[in-house]
């Protein structure tokens, strides 16, 4: 079976997107990968990969020189490679998507965090690489615990497994502290990474955003492993779940 680990970036309210990130494996890839990882955090000495704290050099990373830090994930992306079938980064656009759900005659409608995971889950069972496997052995998602919509995601999950009869497919989505597993650390780590790029290139004039360099952490990231990424900036209602 595959499992997809999810975090978010960007619930603050200084953020202008939300992004929902992470990454696709089947579970003995996962249990090779939590493996291999953890003797790059044992040999660094480092407990928790907190992506803001790498990025601002506090915490645990307090001291850490530019080429330690992109050496660090360097070498977790080195087994990423070996492990990891996908990755997905889906962001909205927070004002524009609340502007679109005032307007909207529906009495309830998702949250951008919510849409976010509802669109990662099409990709899924859509994709050309992982969709087949998805579809014939069936995919769980673990996101990180403490998302004040997480309620309205397990909603979201439910509805629509039994609206499309996808029971066989879909089979569970649970909720992890970020200590239980690197796996779930990896997922902050594109979500952080893949929120400040997004940000980068909705500020940018449409002209310039080919020029937008992502950075070494990103480059990093993208270049280990097929990574599926989207921002959405505007919406309209289809279907019953998704807005």
């Amino acid at each position: 079976m595959l499992t997809c680990y999810l975090d978010d970036s960007g619930k603050d309210p200084q953020s202008s997107i939300t992004v929902l990130a992470g990454y696709v494996a089947h579970d003995e890839s996962w249990q090779r990968f939590e493996t291999e990882a953890e003797h790059i955090f044992r040999d660094k000495k480092v407990t928790l990969l907190h992506a803001n704290d790498l990025h601002r050099t506090i915490g645990e990373f307090r001291n850490w020189r530019v080429l330690e830090k992109q050496a660090f994930v360097a070498r977790i992306c080195q087994v990423m490679s070996r492990h990891i079938l996908l990755g997905v980064s889906m962001a909205a656009e927070k004002q524009q998507f609340r502007a679109k759900a005032k307007k909207s005659e529906r009495k309830q409608t998702a949250s951008p965090y919510s849409f976010c995971f509802n669109v990662i889950v099409d990709w899924l069972l859509r994709d050309i690489r992982i969709g087949r496997a998805a579809n014939e052995q069936g995919i769980s998602f673990v996101l990180e615990t403490g998302h004040e919509n997480n309620p309205d995601v397990e909603r979201c999950f439910y509805a629509v497994r039994q609206q499309h009869k996808l029971e066989h497919i879909l089979h569970s989505i649970r909720f992890v502290p970020k200590t239980s597993c690197r796996a779930i650390q990896i997922a902050d780590l594109i979500a952080f990474y893949s929120r400040r790029h997004g940000v980068a290139l909705e500020r940018a004039p449409i002209k310039e955003r080919a020029r937008i360099n992502p950075g070494v952490m990103m480059n990093l990231l993208a270049g280990s492993v097929p990574t599926r990424s989207f921002v959405a900036t505007d919406f309209h209602n289809k279907g019953e779940i998704p807005f």
